[in-house]
């Protein structure tokens, strides 16, 4: 009997588990949910620069939504940091300009961004959230530079298609304030949620990117391929997250990757 029910707890315990990492998943798959989140973005640039080497692009995002239910809206802090490692020659959509092909191998801090997002409650399948983003000169070396002080908007659209298949998309564009950067990037999220495997998660999810002070011909980064993730849940309402996943740039400007290797870690909190 003892053995029974040390049995039926292993299974419950085992569902709950099964189903908080299929919540958590979906959670994670949203940007305008209330939640709050350390996640990471990272990409490795192959064939990038004069060299034809390596870049990284790595990026830690902290998440702290704060929910307004009697006002009716989410409030939705974001922040992007980013950390660099850049061949000469290599050209990254966060970096005002394409390194110099005479230049050094790079590592360090580029500008951060930070983003603020209202969400208004609502009871549609389609949900929306905007707001403004301030860049800031964190910069730790000229050639990793980005926007530096500078200032743009970004917009959030998601959605539930099915139980298993949902879409997220994030647009945004941002100037610097000395004129030399003008950014789009648009990032469209689809994911499909394999319901045998509680938190596992076939996905598109990269960044299409327009340089508009660039040259026509060197305008475009556009990534193309698949991504897989699977959530855990890790106790006391805490998840794991991991994903990867190839992707190659059928649009890139002179020196971009010609394929990336992407990868995050994102870490959920109570």
């Amino acid at each position: 009997m003892k053995k029974i029910l040390l049995l039926s707890t292993l299974l419950t315990a085992s569902v709950h588990a099964q189903d908080a990492a299929a919540e958590m998943a979906k959670k994670l798959q949203n940007p305008l949910a209330n939640i709050k989140a350390v996640m990471t973005d990272n990409a490795v640039g192959f064939n990038t620069g004069s060299t034809e080497d390596t870049s990284f692009n790595f990026q830690l995002q902290p998440v702290y939504a704060i929910d307004f239910e009697e006002q009716g809206f989410t409030f939705i802090p974001r922040g992007v940091i980013p950390i660099l490692g850049i061949e000469p020659g290599a050209n990254l959509p966060i970096l005002e300009d394409g390194r110099p092909a005479s230049s050094k191998s790079t590592w360090g801090l580029g500008d951060s961004i930070f983003q603020a997002f209202v969400a208004p409650h609502s009871d549609n399948k389609l949900k929306w959230g905007l707001g403004p983003q301030l860049s800031l000169p964190t910069s730790t070396d000229r050639l990793l530079q980005g926007p530096g002080w500078g200032a743009g908007f970004a917009a959030i659209i998601t959605r539930e298609i099915t139980t298993d298949i949902s879409f997220a998309g994030i647009l945004g564009n941002h100037w610097g304030f000395d004129g030399n950067y003008n950014t789009m990037t648009i990032q469209p999220m689809v994911y499909y949620n394999i319901e045998a495997v509680p938190g596992l998660a076939i996905a598109y999810n990269a960044t299409v990117a327009a340089d508009w002070s660039a040259p026509s011909e060197d305008r475009w980064t556009v990534p193309l391929g698949l991504t897989l993730s699977r959530a855990f849940d890790i106790g006391d309402g805490n998840g794991l997250e991991v994903s990867a996943g190839p992707y190659y740039n059928v649009s890139r400007p002179n020196g971009a990757a010609d394929w990336q290797f992407r990868f995050g870690i994102n870490f959920l909190f109570p």
